[in-house]
């Protein structure tokens, strides 16, 4: 299964900043939109001259530059977009099995174009589905109608894909006999008496029993586009057994694996963010207490010490998002680039809290402050943290740095405490890389103790 950018020329940003702090701007989780480069020109002119599949995908790409009239060098593309899609559906039909099924989650934006390609790659007897994922969320637009749902491009490798359609079986509709009048018997007519027997029926191509994943959702991540558990769930089920593989290449927050999880399967889910990785093991770890870190391994962020200095110098920024994804903050106050000060706030973790050690109230909703050090840490610095946790409105505060400069923050972080009724903890407290590295994770309400 895979939900990659749409090609909508959006760019989507981590909903997090500003909920606390109102001059805190957005993070960009992935920008949608798509150039044209000598890198492009290159690579479709190397797929012109393989001949055969390679041409006929590259003629595809050439088309839409035709259809909508782009000029070398255009700054949004959507032939771009469609090459790019085009070399990596190429290696998922590569590693796909023989009984494997694709699922590709699109929009109406380029699933046409999509489709093309598909039918070349994974060939068009092999195209068992379009699949309209409809929704009901709000908005009336004023030279349309709503454009309210999905479209999922379903294709088996082979003649005999994996399909257990009991497993997604949904309720038969009962709707009032008067409706045949209006002439909708079909879907809405009466259930023979053969299927009252039934526990319900395959569903349709048409999915409108699956709400989006909103707000109010305990799986809700804030992470843009995510898509809801049960929509995962019903192509897990019914393309894969116990213990098969799947491989979600643009994972995101990770609703693929999480479904996977649940479902007793195997996993593989990749991301080009590294604040996603992290994002993704620690809703793993929330929800499956059954697994741990060790667990969950994550190739392509840092693994040793080695690694996360190397980042750290390279590119702090990517180091300070690294970070954050890994104690499980939700979203980051500085967006991705930009230099200067950012009020010492990298990211913050949303927490439970109840201000008496025993309390008939349920607890309140809050936050720890996250700041990231990449290099050396200042006495200033971490004196300064317990300020800007009282400008936030944070309960308490949390500084990332490497081991060498731990002591630092010990000798001159503010020494008093929060409590409640989960335990005692440190107002401003200091976290090493090289702990983090270990599975140690930030001390505060809600959290298990770290080892």
């Amino acid at each position: 299964y895979l939900d990659p950018p749409f090609n909508s020329k959006s760019e989507y940003n981590l909903p997090f900043k500003g909920q606390y702090e109102k001059d805190a701007k957005p993070v960009m989780a992935f920008k949608d939109t798509w150039s044209w480069s000598d890198i492009e020109e290159t690579d479709l002119q190397n797929l012109m001259r393989g001949g055969g599949e390679n041409q006929l995908l590259a003629e595809i790409v050439e088309l839409t530059r035709r259809v909508f009239k782009e000029r070398p060098n255009a700054q949004i593309s959507t032939s771009a977009y469609l090459l790019n899609m085009a070399t990596r559906l190429k290696a998922m039909r590569r590693v796909l099995k023989m009984t494997g099924s694709i699922y590709l989650h699109c929009d109406p934006t380029a699933s046409h174009y999509l489709k093309m390609l598909m039918d070349v790659i994974f060939g068009a007897k092999n195209f068992r589905n379009e699949i309209a994922w409809c929704y009901g969320s709000p908005g009336s637009p004023k030279f349309h109608f709503p454009r309210k749902h999905d479209t999922i491009l379903y294709f088996s490798k082979g003649d005999n894909p994996t399909f257990n359609p009991k497993s997604v079986l949904v309720p038969h509709k009962r709707i009032d006999k008067n409706l045949k009048k209006f002439g909708h018997a079909g879907e809405y007519a009466k259930a023979t008496p053969k299927e009252e027997l039934n526990k319900g029926k395959i569903p349709f191509d048409w999915w409108n029993d699956i709400a989006e994943a909103y707000k109010t959702h305990s799986e809700y991540t804030g992470y843009p586009t995510q898509k809801p558990l049960g929509l995962l769930e019903r192509i897990i089920n019914v393309s894969s057994n116990e213990g098969d593989i799947v491989l979600d290449p643009f994972c995101g927050c990770g609703t693929t694996l999480h479904a996977a999880e649940e479902l007793k399967r195997k996993w593989i889910g990749i991301d080009i963010s590294q604040f996603a990785a992290g994002l993704v093991r620690n809703r793993l770890l929330n929800e499956f207490k059954r697994l741990n870190r060790d667990q969950i391994p994550v190739i392509g962020c840092p693994l040793t010490v080695v690694d996360a200095q190397d980042l750290a110098k390279s590119n702090p920024f990517e180091f300070e998002k690294w970070v954050c994804g890994e104690v499980g903050a939700q979203g980051l106050f500085r967006e991705l680039g930009e230099r200067g000060a950012d009020g010492g706030v990298d990211g913050i973790i949303p927490f439970y809290y109840s201000e008496e050690l025993v309390s008939r109230d349920l607890p309140q909703k809050t936050f720890a402050i996250v700041q990231v050090k990449s290099g050396k840490v200042s006495a200033d610095s971490v004196r300064a943290l317990s300020t800007t946790v009282r400008q936030t409105g944070a309960k308490c505060g949390v500084m990332v740095c490497f081991d060498k400069y731990m002591q630092t923050v010990e000798n001159n972080r503010e020494k008093g405490q929060i409590r409640d009724m989960t335990g005692t903890f440190n107002f401003i407290q200091g976290l090493s890389v090289e702990n983090l590295l270990g599975g140690k994770l930030p001390y505060i309400p809600g959290w298990r103790k770290p080892v």
